[in-house]
């Protein structure tokens, strides 16, 4: 495939889109023009009339404290903007990414491609109606889990849905797809709850494959996610992690709270762990306004250079 210039993105290679009580309270209850359900320990800033910055921080919080959260809910009804996937086979940081996207006001990682020839460990990424990379990954293999989800969207960027990937994408007739894992919530239910739920395992998780899915999505790490609330909204999702101020979450930690703060009718984790970045316009120092962990700093600087970027513009 020839190198794509990021510039001819949003042309060329994007798609325009511009227990616990609490859970149990939300679970099946559609919420109408609410995002937040509990404002509590929460910052709200108003970027666009249609898209809105969470800021969820706290110390106290008997369920998520040392958590460092952020969320951006960008509804595409306004007719106001849209967002953009941008790929580039040259790996970039999300900041760069994000300064030759005009009008760019938010964005996250997206997923990965190919990291090597003969692994599974990659993403279905359709464009356009061009399935640019495909997978085809065989029960017995140790990524098996790995494209559990996908999510889908339209040429416009105004239509977005995440649902169970099903085993020959060539059954799916969205013209955008990229896969994800796990999912975390399906139609309401709170399926990342059990997915990879090590609650009473007598198991010794370091001794598995990295790529396991209960060591991968069992324990606490940094996550990014997407999710689709009832109205049609799109949730891009941030989940700082590996640090003693924001110590990260498991699958089934951040499916207890999306479902407690935010309710979505669903959502899928996807590229997340030193990947984890979310950017927005004007904050500094770079735009950056989590904590990347590669440079092992809890700082804005820690970028990991990434293929995939999903911004809101």
């Amino acid at each position: 495939m020839q190198k794509l210039k990021i510039g001819l993105a949003a042309a060329l290679m994007a798609f325009a889109l511009g227990s616990c009580k609490t859970y149990q309270q939300g679970y099946g209850k559609n919420n109408s023009e609410v995002d937040l359900l509990e404002k509590a320990d929460w910052k709200i800033d108003t970027l666009r009339k249609d898209v809105i910055w969470y800021q969820y921080s706290s110390t106290t919080n008997p369920e998520f404290a040392y958590q460092n959260v952020n969320v951006v809910s960008f509804n595409p009804k306004a007719k106001l903007g849209n967002a953009v996937l941008a790929y580039e086979k040259e790996k970039d940081s999300l900041s760069v990414f994000a300064s030759k996207i005009p009008g760019a006001l938010a964005g996250i990682n997206a997923t990965y491609f190919i990291e090597k020839k003969d692994s599974a460990d990659y993403m279905h990424l359709r464009l356009k109606g061009k399935d640019l990379q495909q997978v085809k990954v065989p029960k017995s293999s140790i990524y098996w889990w790995k494209h559990q989800g996908m999510m889908t969207f339209n040429n416009e960027g105004t239509q977005f849905d995440i649902q169970f990937s099903p085993e020959n994408f060539a059954s799916v007739k969205s013209e955008n797809i990229i896969t994800g894992a796990p999912m975390l919530i399906a139609d309401y239910k709170p399926v990342g709850l059990s997915f990879a739920d090590t609650s009473g395992l007598k198991l010794d998780l370091k001794k598995l494959h990295y790529e396991h899915y209960l060591k991968h999505q069992g324990v606490r790490h940094p996550r990014t996610a997407v999710a689709v609330t009832k109205t049609g909204k799109l949730l891009l999702i941030t989940v700082d992690g590996r640090n003693a101020a924001a110590k990260g979450m498991s699958a089934k930690e951040l499916t207890q709270f999306l479902v407690r703060y935010f309710n979505p009718k669903s959502a899928m984790n996807i590229d997340g762990g030193g990947s984890t970045m979310m950017w927005i316009k004007g904050q500094v120092p770079n735009g950056i306004v989590n904590y990347p962990t590669d440079n092992k700093k809890f700082d804005h600087y820690g970028q990991r250079q990434v293929e995939t970027a999903l911004f809101i513009k």
